[in-house]
């Protein structure tokens, strides 16, 4: 596999999802849209039935790729067909289409070195790949789900690329300048020279910074694993501190606090109008009031 982004262009990307769509390797399917506000946030939930084959959790098991081939010793995730890969990294992660996917298209960012863990923080090898996939493709943002309160579900580190913006992002990145409110707490940082001109160690070093603030409003100490999210688009990285996964059946990742929420079916979303969507974020992450 060569370690060359110059021959993928969205266009040939789509290209290729969409022929292992039309072979049933990729799921994806048709979504509605549903959009609502609460105490101002903006949420747009996507009912995507085609998810409902995802395993959720940690340690779920799907029958129909189990057979599959791992993506590499001790990962817990499937590459049933090897046209998912679209290349490699600076010899640190794999370039790949989603197995399970919302958007057309949907990348993951797997590290090679397939012990390397959900709950680690992010290093400057990722920041280096993140920053690759967001110059590349201007269209996309990319997300981490740090541990199993981070919203994640499998194991084996990685990110993903998804079509931008996330929905509450316009929200919540002038919040602060408007007075604006948001149920929970969060830290952010806009990059001046934009992701264009940001090395990776320039973003580690912010990352770092937010990521020890997570740990303070958490009270955890230095050696605890700090459950968060990292949402990165528009030159502006945003880390969201969590204190839970899921919340009596209602759950998001790193998208869905940032307003974008993808659900299987309408009984989910019922779930979190029953609960109040203010609510869920609040329990999931850490209320700012």
């Amino acid at each position: 596999m060569d370690n060359n982004m110059d021959n993928i262009s969205e266009e040939s990307l789509i290209g290729t999802f969409d022929k292992l769509v039309s072979e049933g390797v990729i799921v994806y399917g048709p979504s509605t849209s549903i959009k609502v506000e609460d105490e101002g946030y903006p949420m747009e939930f996507r009912i995507c039935p085609a998810l409902l084959t995802k395993p959720h959790t940690v340690g779920a098991a799907n029958p129909a790729f189990n057979k599959s081939r791992k993506w590499g010793p001790g990962s817990d995730m499937f590459c049933p067909d090897e046209r998912l890969i679209l290349t490699q990294l600076n010899g640190t992660h794999d370039l790949a289409l989603n197995l399970f996917c919302v958007d057309r298209p949907q990348l993951l960012l797997l590290t090679l070195d397939s012990y390397r863990r959900q709950h680690e923080s992010l290093t400057s090898d990722d920041f280096e790949a993140m920053l690759e996939v967001l110059r590349r493709f201007p269209s996309m943002y990319v997300i981490f789900n740090c541990g199993d309160k981070g919203g994640c579900s499998r194991l084996h580190k990685h990110m993903q690329g998804l079509l931008g913006p996330p929905y509450a992002f316009d929200y919540l990145s002038s919040a602060s300048e408007d007075g604006k409110k948001v149920p929970f707490v969060y830290f952010s940082r806009r990059f001046n020279q934009g992701f264009k001109g940001a090395k990776s160690s320039d973003v580690l070093e912010v990352y770092t910074e937010l990521l020890g603030r997570c740990r303070k409003v958490l009270e955890l100490r230095e050696a605890e694993t700090c459950p968060h999210n990292v949402i990165m688009w528009d030159n502006w990285i945003i880390v969201v501190p969590r204190r839970n996964g899921g919340t009596q059946g209602a759950s998001a990742n790193a998208g869905g606090m940032l307003g974008s929420v993808w659900v299987p079916d309408q009984s989910a979303v019922d779930e979190w109008l029953r609960i109040g969507y203010v609510n869920v974020l609040k329990e999931l992450g850490v209320p700012s009031t």
